[in-house]
């Protein structure tokens, strides 16, 4: 649709957003599948606009190429937004796709040999569309929360890569800053320490250093080894070319890559983000700055700017100049260091001793803890509402009380009414068996006493066709 109905950058951006709009979960609940396959979609197409900003550029006025990145970021927040967890479920498939890939680049540098990606070698560090992929992620989901489904997975790929991929040539240098930067990006706000990162650009101006081999003899990150030398040399060497230069920008473009004011930007921008970390991580309680910049440090004191064959622009020696100084404010500190430890100390108020029945001038004007920080006509008002609150529940439980107490006694005064009844039955049915009895025994006493009764005088009777009875009848 997009080779057929696109001609500029603005009609792809505009296609995109018509499609989402159309096809939204918000109207239809039913679309979530197939905004969920297009998510992966616009992840793809983000990738491949990233890899053609590495090949070309921006592409001119008729691309726009980043402004094409800037809309599909938006397109897929307000996707994430609609539906958060098919955006999650389309990112943690893409980023095990990111690992499997980068495991797998790893495993061919044993039978494929490295070179530098500007000239089209093989390079085991990934390609650009999925560095600025990974620039977009902290943008559509939050990276200050403590552990995140997306963010949290997307920031221990970053640190795996730039620690396990080796450095060749001056795209690799590159990549590794810009990713360490995504990492600070990732963790300022949730107070994270990306080691990582750190490491890394303490090994990066190791490159720099005036004793290149020395210096990347002791070089914390193995990929920075003394085989890098004659990568810092050359960078040393284009650097000492650029005399009294401005600071240029740091680009990921293959044609500012290649050309010399490369390793200025490189100086330059490691210098930016080490002075940026001393700001996020910088004074902290416990006072670890020393541990945290102490390869950053070591890293510092190596670029002296001594070497005469080799001298460092003045642009250059005043931003070492600057980075040195916020160390040197950051890290400084005439207080011994304490050790680390697992829990703080008590503090004043866990030794305090709990007041349980304070004094009080006033009862009236006690204001409790609850209503600390209100308004006096708020306090006044919720006070009134506790008390009603206390006041309705006595009464209520006051009512159930009493509603037992009557039932008890109205069951009391019934089951007294109920046994009289019985008595003066039961009595009256003994008065009637009695009198039965009675009869009974005259008639069997013969006609001494009473005569008639009994079922057999009965049957006499019948036989003889007397008391109204036909002769021959059956009893």
């Amino acid at each position: 649709m997009i080779a057929r109905y696109a001609s500029t950058g603005e009609d792809v951006s505009l296609i995109v957003e018509r499609i989402h709009k159309a096809n939204s979960v918000r109207l239809n609940h039913k679309n979530k599948e197939k905004m969920q396959n297009f998510y992966d979609v616009l992840l793809r197409r983000f990738i491949a606009v990233g890899d053609e900003i590495f090949n070309s550029g921006s592409g001119g006025p008729d691309l726009e190429r980043y402004k094409q990145l800037n809309s599909l970021t938006k397109v897929m927040y307000a996707m994430s937004q609609d539906s958060p967890e098919c955006a999650g479920a389309v990112w943690s498939r893409r980023l095990g796709v990111f690992q499997k890939a980068h495991a797998k680049r790893l495993r061919d540098v044993e039978v494929t040999p490295l070179g530098d990606a500007c000239k089209g070698e093989f390079s085991a560090w990934p390609s650009t569309g999925m560095l600025l992929l990974m620039r977009a992620l902290p943008h559509i989901f939050p990276s200050s929360d403590k552990r995140h489904p997306v963010v949290t997975p997307g920031l221990i790929l970053l640190g795996q890569i730039l620690v396990q991929t080796p450095v060749i040539s001056q795209y690799d240098v590159v990549v590794g800053l810009f990713i360490s930067g995504l990492m600070l990006e990732y963790s300022k706000d949730a107070k994270r320490l990306p080691s990582e990162a750190l490491t890394y650009l303490a090994s990066a101006l190791r490159l720099f250093a005036d004793d290149t081999e020395k210096a990347l003899a002791s070089s914390p990150l193995p990929s920075f080894g003394v085989g890098n030398k004659e990568l810092g040399h050359d960078l040393r060497k284009q650097l000492a070319t650029m005399q009294n230069t401005d600071a240029a920008p740091l680009s990921l473009e293959k044609s500012l890559i290649i050309s010399n004011s490369n390793p200025c930007a490189i100086l330059n921008f490691t210098l930016h983000i080490i002075t940026q970390s001393f700001g996020i991580f910088g004074k902290s309680p416990e006072g670890s700055e020393r541990e945290i910049f102490t390869e950053i440090m070591k890293s510092l004191l190596c670029i002296s700017g001594s070497r005469k064959d080799l001298p460092l622009p003045s642009s250059v020696k005043s931003a070492i100049a600057n980075t040195a100084r916020v160390a040197s404010t950051t890290c400084a500190s005439e207080d011994t260091r304490k050790p680390l430890q697992r829990r703080k100390g008590a503090s004043a108020k866990d030794l305090a001793i709990r007041t349980l029945a304070p004094r009080m001038e006033d009862p009236d004007r006690y204001s409790m803890s609850k209503d600390k920080g209100k308004s006096q006509l708020q306090a006044q008002h919720d006070r009134h509402r506790r008390e009603y609150k206390r006041e309705h529940k006595a009464a209520m439980r006051e009512l159930r009380l009493d509603s037992a107490f009557i039932e008890n006694e109205r069951r009391k005064a019934k089951d007294t009414a109920d046994s009289k009844a019985r008595e003066k039955r039961h009595k009256n049915f003994a008065w009637m068996e009695m009198e039965q009895a009675t009869m009974n025994q005259q008639v069997r006493l013969g006609g001494g006493l009473l005569s008639g009764g009994g079922v057999g005088a009965a049957k006499k009777k019948a036989r003889s066709g007397k008391l109204g009875i036909k002769k021959g009848g059956k009893f």
